[in-house]
């Protein structure tokens, strides 16, 4: 983190306001990270989804100076393996470190919870190459991510197919949590 942004990461309690600025972080970064990927008009999430998520303690925030500037959700897939996801951080503090402070956040609690597996998705595009998610898998393997071979997005989420607007195809990205 630069000197200039004082971050600090908390877990995100379902207070409207707060509920809100995460829905449109993430509804405005996904709108940029996944253009052209699905049918004009598609979210990524709503208040309702964020609250349920909020009440279940899942999301993690990054605040600074009263704004909550960034967001990962963490949950356990088994016994040994945590998923983290919709990450998003708001354009104003890109490249402050803000997405690798929330990263090595979920990390840190997960080994601490005695999980030895951490795991993410990337939904990308499958005949196409797509700049944010190639970004994406430069970030994640450079963090020690290593991604397993790609599955058609029909086979692990079919609900999510009739919002595309491109065939698309997932690739889960694992890292031993142990040092």
């Amino acid at each position: 983190m630069n000197g200039q942004h004082t971050v600090e990461v908390e877990r995100l309690e379902p207070l409207e306001s707060d509920v809100i600025a995460v829905t449109d972080l993430l509804n405005a970064v996904y709108a940029v990270a996944e253009d052209g990927m699905w049918v004009p008009g598609t979210t990524r999430t709503d208040p309702d989804e964020i609250t349920r998520y909020a009440r279940e303690g899942s999301i993690r925030i990054a605040r600074s100076h009263g704004q909550v500037v960034g967001c990962i959700r963490v949950t356990p897939v088994d016994g040994t393996t945590a998923e983290f996801g919709m990450l998003a951080s708001d354009p104003k503090v890109r490249g402050t470190g803000v997405g690798r402070l929330l990263i090595d956040a979920v990390e840190s609690e997960c080994a601490e919870q005695g999980f030895e597996t951490m795991q993410l998705e990337v939904i990308r595009p499958r005949d196409t190459s797509h700049e944010s998610k190639v970004f994406l898998d430069r970030l994640y393997t450079g963090l020690g991510y290593v991604p397993e071979e790609p599955t058609p997005l029909d086979t692990r989420h079919p609900e999510l197919v009739s919002a595309l607007a491109v065939p698309c195809e997932t690739v889960v990205y694992r890292k031993s949590l142990s040092s």
